[in-house]
């Protein structure tokens, strides 16, 4: 499939990743072009940018006692006791649930009208949040390779980093990956250690993105001893680099 010509299907295979609804060989396939196109992983950093806020705000729920009976006669293997307690019943109703929410979610995605505002990829999702179009966004890539390792991105008025590592093998036994701001003019800045595996992570940032990044024009990776450099400053070699950009 030819994508890279494509913006507005990059945007939708991007979408459909990151809500989950892109599966099977699609998303493996997926993840190896976002292995390999930084502007893919870009695409992925937005859509990940907007929708973190809406996970954030959902409180959890706690499923009522007959669903957790109705697991448990399951398991044991008794029939559970009619088709209010019956764990086949609640697993069908989720998955159908499940979908068309995911179904309509999409449909107001990709329906929306488009943002006014011109830029790079339409905003057609409606928030009620300030964090959704401004963003700081940025590419880690590795310098002998030139392959996309980590995406980092912040809401303007948002202490939360979000911190994308896109291959799971970065990662070195009994070390640590830090993540470094670059100021201009200054000491590197610890901004946290990058967790281990693939998924998206928060970092807390001592102040809103844009005091914090404001004068950052790049951001850097360096392999530290396990639990983060012991002297505040960068002390094993920097593998990964990238450019800190405004996205408004």
């Amino acid at each position: 499939m030819k994508f890279r010509d494509k913006p507005e299907l990059q945007e939708r295979l991007a979408a459909e990743y990151v809500l989950g609804t892109l599966r099977g060989a699609a998303r493996a396939r997926f993840e190896r072009w976002l292995r390999e196109d930084a502007a893919l992983a870009l695409a992925v950093a937005r859509w990940e940018a907007r929708l973190a806020p809406m996970a954030a705000g959902v409180a959890p729920v706690t499923p009522r006692a007959r669903l957790w009976r109705a697991i448990a006669a399951k398991v044991r293997g008794a029939p559970p006791g009619g088709l209010w307690e019956s764990a086949g019943f609640w697993r069908t109703f989720a998955l159908f649930t499940g979908g068309s929410a995911a179904a309509l979610f999409m449909v107001v995605i990709f329906t929306a009208p488009p943002a006014p505002v011109p830029g790079p990829a339409p905003v057609v999702l409606r928030v009620p949040s300030n964090e959704m179009g401004a963003t700081y966004l940025a590419v880690l890539t590795d310098a002998k390779t030139q392959k996309p390792m980590i995406v980092v991105s912040a809401g303007r008025s948002s202490n939360d980093l979000w911190v994308k590592p896109l291959d799971p093998a970065m990662h070195v036994a009994d070390r640590s990956l830090e993540l470094w701001a670059l100021p201009r003019g200054a000491a590197p800045k610890s901004l946290g250690l990058i967790a281990a595996g693939d998924k998206l992570a928060a970092m807390k940032l001592a102040s809103a993105a844009d005091q914090s990044l404001a004068d950052v024009p790049m951001l850097a990776v360096s392999l530290e001893p396990k639990g983060g450099s012991p002297s505040g400053a960068p002390t094993g070699p920097v593998l990964y680099t990238g450019p800190c950009i405004r996205y408004w």
